[in-house]
């Protein structure tokens, strides 16, 4: 502020000085106006009346030099005019009060300026070193004779009548700017700390996220960055929140950003302030820097933060069950920069989220080569959807009662240049990490629709069983896009089954039950996949409207034999049953497994004893046969 007062002090100090100067010259430029009316009043009002024709024409004689004398002494030569020079119609000086005669020298240009009618004024430097003011006058004597007069004033005059005006303009001038200045001085204040104020507001908003309060990205790299130039060990962890983004799309944004800033607030509060800064790296993405920590203490810190996120949100009358996901890299073990150890903690948190359940992962060297295989499967898999050498192969599935193909579940491969084809569980991972998965959902669903058409042209009739992601039942898209496909290809909905694992259930179960229940107006079939392999198989039965159970082929691997499995695959069928819902035995690879699933009254067998997926042109093959098990071993 001191600083700032004094800066404004001299700007106004500077003012007042180039002020100074503009009213001194325009001082000065009157006085010598008024110097030069003063000699022009002299000579056309005093001496004109005075002077003879001679006067101008010759050098006077003694007799009319006292004459002039006498004349200039009484009636010119008073207030500061010290001298008067005549000269004649050619120029020529002819007399002056100074006692010099007139002589022959050429006429200045001064005094030709006067002839022409002009008067004309100039500073000149006397003989004792004191400052004139000659003014050059045009003059008639009476006689009608014309001349020059020159009226020299003495300067000293002028200039003292222009500084004693100066210095009281100075002195209004500079009170009045000093009032000013002290008038303004509040105002100013005021505005420089409003300045302060904005700067620093425009810092915080540069450095925070607004919607948290935490460090954003770029605050976080400036902190981050000279605290592990300093540090001997750190650690970096990435939060990420499981299925945010589900919830953030189902109940819409405003709850979205209440949801991240509870979870920031429980991030914070479960870590120690004076050991870890926390920032908002992303929509959902959390960023902590963990001073003076190893692999053990980041784990540990990482447990904390999940056991922080075990009691679920509430959002208005909404419970959410939000899990997260932790990636961890480690300084300077993992790298020497900032930039080294958050890609390597991105690469520990991407393997986190491939775990079905909420998981913490420290960065190996083996995770790096996973990810750049990742990044490399999903640029080849961009040319494989262009290039169309994605294929759907289909597996056949069996009515155990009439022993005859009734439906077929669409299968992806991948006919890899080099690796020949691949089925979907090597690539379909790196695909829904890659941003692929509804592209690669929306092709399968075209071409196995294309593909029943042309069966139906062939007098085929199948059902076609379709497969999807966790993340295809929390699409808002998914119900118009199957219901498009239907329509156009003209399948009848009931002809459609939409397999859908244990765990896309209850992962946001309100969620899901709205898109299973825009599924079930259309009229298409859902199907729980792999049942028995999850932790809400029962729940899952009551709460959605489920027409088939597919039970995991685990639950068939050891029967029969097992007592243990052969109770659990009676009390599923027995349950499946009793809902409604028709049962499908995966996994179906003996003669005895097809014979345990038909006396357990399973409705429909899959497995390689049926058929292993195959192109679609040897499916009509299969469903031809009249046969596909004796009737004996039935």
């Amino acid at each position: 502020m001191l600083l700032f007062a004094l800066l404004t002090a001299l700007g106004v100090a500077a003012s007042a000085g180039a002020i100074l100067v503009i009213v001194r010259e325009a001082d000065l430029d009157q006085a010598h106006e008024q110097a030069t009316d003063r000699a022009r009043l002299a000579a056309r009002a005093v001496l004109a009346p005075e002077l003879r024709a001679s006067d101008l024409a010759n050098p006077p004689s003694a007799t009319r030099r006292r004459q002039l004398e006498d004349l200039f002494r009484t009636r010119v030569l008073v207030e500061g005019i010290r001298a008067v020079a005549l000269f004649g119609p050619d120029g020529r000086p002819l007399y002056s009060s100074l006692g010099r005669r007139g002589s022959g020298e050429s006429p200045t240009a001064h005094v030709r300026d006067a002839l022409a009618g002009t008067s004309v004024s100039r500073l000149v430097t006397a003989e004792d070193g004191s400052r004139l003011l000659e003014t050059y006058v045009p003059i008639e004597a009476a006689t009608g004779v014309r001349g020059v007069v020159r009226i020299d004033q003495g300067y000293a005059r002028v200039a003292a009548s222009v500084h004693h005006s100066s210095w009281l303009i100075a002195a209004v001038l500079q009170g009045l700017l000093v009032l000013l200045f002290l008038a303004l001085v509040p105002l100013l204040a005021r505005a420089a700390a409003r300045i302060r104020d904005h700067v620093s507001e425009l810092e915080q908003l540069a450095t925070h996220d607004e919607l948290t309060g935490l460090v954003n990205r770029y605050g976080f790299r400036s902190e981050v960055e000279p605290a592990l130039a300093r540090a001997d060990r750190s650690a970096i962890l990435l939060v990420d929140l499981d299925g945010f983004s589900e919830i953030n799309g189902y109940l819409g944004s405003a709850s979205g950003d209440r949801l991240l800033t509870e979870a920031a607030e429980r991030i914070t509060r479960a870590l120690d302030p004076e050991r870890a800064l926390v920032a908002r790296l992303g929509d959902d993405e959390f960023g902590v820097l963990l001073h003076d920590a190893d692999d053990v203490e980041a784990q540990r810190v990482s447990t904390r933060l999940r056991m922080s996120f075990q009691t679920p949100f509430l959002i208005g009358t909404t419970r959410a069950a939000v899990g997260i996901d932790v990636g961890v890299g480690l300084f300077p073990a993992h790298g020497a920069d900032l930039d080294t150890v958050l890609a390597c903690a991105s690469v520990a948190l991407g393997k986190a989220k491939e775990e079905d359940q909420s998981s913490i992962q420290v960065y190996r060297p083996a995770l790096g080569a996973v990810e750049r295989t990742r990044v490399e499967v999903v640029a080849e898999l961009r040319d494989a959807l262009a290039e169309n050498d994605l294929l759907v192969f289909y597996q056949p599935q069996a009515d155990l009662l009439t022993q005859r193909i009734r439906s077929v579940e669409a299968l992806l491969r991948w006919q890899h240049p080099e690796r020949g084809l691949l089925a979907a569980s090597t690539f379909l991972s790196h695909a829904q990490r890659g941003g692929l998965g509804q592209e690669i959902r929306r092709f399968v669903v075209e071409t196995a629709a294309r593909q029943w058409l042309e069966w139906q042209t062939l007098g085929v009739d199948l059902d076609l069983a379709i497969n999807l992601d966790r993340t295809d039942v929390l699409d808002p898209s998914l119900p118009d896009e199957i219901g498009d496909a239907i329509a156009r290809y003209g399948i009848p909905p009931g002809s459609v089954v939409l397999e859908i694992t244990e765990h896309a259930l209850v992962r946001d179960e309100r969620r899901a039950r709205a898109i299973t229940e825009r599924l079930r107006r259309i009229g298409v079939r859902l199907a729980i996949d792999d049942f028995g392999t999850g932790y809400s198989s029962i729940s899952s039965l009551k709460t959605f409207p489920i027409q088939q159970l597919k039970l995991d082929r685990s639950l068939l691997a050891d029967v029969p034999g097992d007592e243990g499995a052969e109770a659990i695959v009676g009390g599923c069928v027995e349950i499946a049953h009793g809902l409604g819902a028709l049962v499908v035995a995966e996994g179906i690879e003996t003669r005895e497994q097809w014979g345990f699933a038909c006396s357990m009254g399973c409705d429909i067998a899959q497995g390689n004893l049926v058929g292993s997926p195959v192109p679609p042109d040897e499916i009509s093959a299969l469903v031809e046969a009249p046969r596909l098990i004796p009737l004996s071993v039935a």
